[in-house]
Parts: structure tokens; sequence; C-alpha cells
């Protein structure tokens, strides 16, 4: 289709060409470099024009002022002879003096270069510069040209319109290699960025810019940005393939009990022992989903609320004394203020897994200590109790998801317990302490600023 001249008038070419970062910066540093240089030029050619006009009336001034002082004294007049060798004299020097009466006549040296001006002070007539005396019976007027003073300026003038340019494209090239120097490290912060988007690797890490500028922190805060989403990724690629096997187990259990049961007739006893199965066996999906929702609603932003540790610790303890007390088990709960800020259910899930495992992994009959306490930058809230402990070795792999230690063989559960506490201490902020008691037994610690907000 033919467009017309109207529908062509809506076309426009674009120019997509733009400077970069670099050049606006040099660039940007060039200028103020050359009004720099312009205003400092501007005001010491001012300067200097100023000086070297007040050498040259000093000087017209002072010869003035001689000559005043020999008029006042009449016997040291030299002879007819000698004062026209003088006048003579006078004529050929750069500064010419003229000596009138009250009536503006030349009496002695002379002749004046401008004629005769009745106005006491220095003036420029034209190219001379004039000086007038009024002394008693008359004035003195002394003048010099300043076409040589105005010469010297001139050419101070043309080295500095000479060498400004020169200035300017020196400072080009050297704002231009340091403004690149500088902004090395953005470049490959945003190349790294780009291969990132391309691969979806966040693994590699930019080279750590020297020194401890902006720059440099810029550098180490990209990298453990980088270090935290490498880790995250791994996490949940990890957590997403436990989660696939966890889930296939109990569904290869229901599909296998419903295929006996529909390959011939049975009783309705043997019916109601597969129902009962996976009825089993559904609960134990509905928990293990609850707790895979609780792990994932876990990294969630936190809502900033005072909380005192002590409520939390109240809260934990009173929804596991049941279970505690199934094994005969006491818990021995100390309160102390413990103020901090955070999400209180949040807070109280991750104390009550804490208990829940001091509960299932310590023997019948056993003390169970649950404290808080709180210093000038930290809240802890700890849990202690009887179990075997955990070997140093393990204790980075248990706090991932579905990881068991060999004491839990024969216990239920499917490992989430210290993964879902990590992910509300990292959500909060905080950290999870894990130490083995000199006497036996575990030491679990919740560890909280005291005023926490999220970056």
């Amino acid at each position: 289709m033919r467009l017309g001249p109207r529908q062509n008038l809506g076309w426009r070419p674009r120019f997509r060409g733009r400077l970069s970062f670099r050049w606006r910066l040099t660039l940007t540093y060039a200028a103020l470099l050359g009004l720099m240089l312009l205003t400092a030029g501007s005001l010491s050619y001012v300067a200097l024009r100023q000086t070297l006009y007040a050498g040259l009336d000093d000087s017209l001034r002072v010869f003035a002022q001689k000559q005043a002082q020999q008029e006042a004294r009449p016997e040291l007049e030299p002879p007819a002879g000698v004062g026209r060798a003088l006048d003579a004299l006078n004529r050929r020097q750069p500064i010419r003096m003229t000596i009138y009466d009250l009536r503006g006549r030349e009496v002695d040296w002379g002749p004046s270069r401008v004629g005769f001006l009745a106005t006491p002070g220095t003036v420029q007539i034209g190219p001379e510069r004039v000086f007038i005396l009024n002394i008693p019976g008359g004035w003195i007027q002394t003048s010099q040209s300043d076409a040589a003073l105005q010469d010297s300026l001139w050419q101070i003038l043309r080295l500095e319109l000479m060498g400004l340019p020169l200035l300017l494209l020196l400072a080009l090239g050297i704002g231009y290699v340091l403004a690149d120097r500088a902004l090395k490290p953005v470049d490959q912060v945003s190349d790294l960025a780009a291969r990132i988007a391309r691969n979806g690797h966040p693994g590699e890490r930019v080279p750590l810019a020297p020194g401890g500028d902006e720059l440099a922190r810029l550098t180490r805060t990209i990298n453990d940005m980088l270090g935290k989403l490498d880790a995250q990724l791994a996490r949940e690629r990890l957590f997403a393939h436990a989660s696939a096997h966890e889930l296939r187990t109990p569904i290869s259990v229901i599909r296998a009990a419903t295929s006996l049961a529909l390959e011939q007739e049975r009783t309705p006893e043997q019916y109601r022992e597969t129902l009962w199965q996976m009825q089993q066996v559904s609960e134990d999906m509905g928990n293990l989903t609850g707790r895979l929702l609780g792990l994932a609603q876990a990294t969630r932003p936190v809502v900033q609320r005072p909380v005192n540790l002590a409520d939390v610790v109240l809260m934990a303890s009173e929804l596991h004394t049941p279970d505690a007390q199934r094994k005969s088990m006491q818990l021995v709960v100390t309160l102390a203020d413990a103020e901090t800020t955070g999400d209180f259910g949040a807070l109280v899930v991750a104390a009550g897994n804490l208990i829940q495992n001091a509960v299932k992994y310590s023997p019948a009959g056993s003390v169970i200590h649950v404290s808080c306490e709180a210093d000038r930058q930290y809240a802890r809230l700890t849990v202690q109790d009887a179990g075997p402990g955990i070997s140093e070795s393990e204790m980075p792999r248990l706090i991932q998801p579905f990881q068991r230690g060999p004491q839990a063989a024969g216990l239920g559960g499917a490992g989430l317990g210290l993964a879902l506490v990590l992910a509300i201490m990292e959500a909060h902020g905080g950290r999870l302490d894990l130490r083995n008691r000199a006497g036996g037994g575990l030491k679990a610690a919740l560890i909280l600023h005291r005023a926490w907000a999220p970056a």
C-alpha cells in the first residue's frame, strides 16, 4: 500500500547516537575547568593591568613631586644654558614633564604632549597617561605613553588565549583517562549483569576495585549480593529437587495401594485397611505440604513490629507442652525482657521448631530449658535439650531442607525444621546458632538485633 502525502508526514528519522557517560563526565569536567581557567585568567589579567598602571602612575607622581621640591628652592635652579640642555633632554625621555604658571602658560621643561589640564590627579588622554600636581604658583604635569604597557598586556593576553585551548585538550585527555579508569568497575558490573541475564548463572564475581572508595564498596556489595543470590538459587534448586523426591514416595504408595485394591474383589475389611493406609499417607503429605508452604513463606519480607522474645517463649512453650508431657519431660522456662522487632508469628514458629526438635531427640523424663535474654545489641532465645547433639561436621548439612542425621532414624519428620528456622532468621536479619553442650545435649539459639530494619 502506498502512503499518501499526509501519511508520510508522521515519519521522522531519529538519531539514536548518544554520548557515553565517560564523555559526558569528561566534557563536563573540561567545561568546568575551562570556566575556571577563563575566570582565573580574566582576574589575573585585570590584576596585572591594574598593577602595571599603578606602577606607571607612581613613577609619574614621584617624578612630579621631586620637581615640586626643586621648584620650592629657587637656589637649586640650574643656569640658563644648563636648563636648555635639560629641556632638550626632557623631550627625548619617555616621561615628559611640563611646568605651568597659574594661567596655564608653559614656564619650564615641556612642551606637553596633551596640553594644559587644570585637573589634579591622574587621567588618561588618548595613549598618554598624565599626572597633574598643583604647586604654589602653578602646575606640574608629567606624562608617559602607555603603548609599551599595552603591548605587554596584549602579549600576555595572546599567550593566555593560545594556552587555554591546549590546556583544555590536555584536560580532555587526562579527564577521559581518569573517567575510564574510575568507571571500569561499573563496566565490569554491567557486563557481568548482562552475562548473568543471558545464562542465568550468578556464579561469576566482579574483580574487586582497589582501595576503600565508593567504587570499591560497589564491587564488594555486588559480589556479596551475587553470593547471596547464588546461595539462594542453590537452595531453591535443592529444595525443588528434595520436595519432588519427598512427595514422590507417598504418591507411589497411594498408587500402589489403589492398584492392588482394584486388581480383584476384596472384603470390606481389606478395603478399609487400604483406605486407612491411604489416609495415613495423605496426612503425611498434608503435613509435608504445610511445612513446605511454611518454608516458602518464611522468606517473605518481614513486617516490622515490636516483639518481646519473652512473649514468644511463653507462646511456643505453651503450644508444645503437651508433646513434652507425653514423654514425661519438663519444660523449664526462664524469662527476661528481650525486646526486638519482627514478625511475632514467624518467631513463634521458629522457637516452636527448636522446642519440638528438643522434645523429639531428648530421652523421656529429661529437662528442656527454654530462656530469653538481651544485651545492648542483641536479643537471644535459647533452647537447651538433653539429646545426642549434632556433630560439628553435620551441622552445615542438617540446616538444609530434607536433611536428617543418623539420630533421626525411626523418628517422624521430613527434615525441614532447622531449614525453616534458618529461613526465618535470615528474613529477620538474625542468625541461628547451634552448639553442643559440654554436659551433653544441644544448645540452639535465635539471635536477633535489638532494633533491626530490612535493607
